[in-house]
């Protein structure tokens, strides 16, 4: 039986739409550590911040949507109890692997500070024009807006 022959069978109208195809888990990881070197590289003081804000701006480079949401937050257009951040685990993995290879350490309780290894692989990211292009340009005209107090008072409650 050829597939002409079960078209034929299928007795009802149908059609294929072309969906966006998610990412292979394997390689999300890369991503969250490209991600993260990026954050700490371009809108971080010192190039260190809390885990806290690394994980709010990772969020928000994950679709246009969140970076709509974080940029209507920073104009005053959002209330910072109308939008909810998503907690995304493989991103804590992702940190730990940087710290794992020598890219990041942690500081204090709660911070990740990027090292030499870390800030050359940033450099190395942001010299390909066509790599991860749209979370450059929001991590380099809105990243640094969000304060690591505006990121802290995300999680409190009102």
């Amino acid at each position: 039986m050829d597939n002409q022959d079960i078209f034929n069978l299928i007795d009802i109208p149908f059609s294929f739409q072309k969906r966006p195809s998610p990412l292979y888990y394997p390689y999300r990881t890369v991503w969250g550590i490209s991600i993260l070197v990026l954050i700490l590289h371009v809108c971080s003081r010192g190039k260190r911040s809390s885990i806290t804000r690394l994980h709010i701006l990772n969020w928000a480079t994950r679709n246009s949507e969140n970076q709509t949401k974080i940029v209507e937050l920073l104009e005053g257009r959002l209330s910072r109890t109308s939008l909810i951040v998503s907690h995304d685990p493989g991103f804590d993995r992702a940190i730990e692997y940087s710290i794992a290879e020598g890219l990041a350490v942690v500081e204090g309780k709660a911070r990740i500070k990027l090292v030499a290894k870390g800030i050359q692989m940033a450099k190395e990211i942001m010299s390909i024009e066509d790599c991860l292009l749209e979370e450059k340009v929001f991590l380099q005209k809105k990243g640094s807006s969000l304060t690591e107090g505006l990121s802290a008072s995300l999680l409190k409650l009102p």
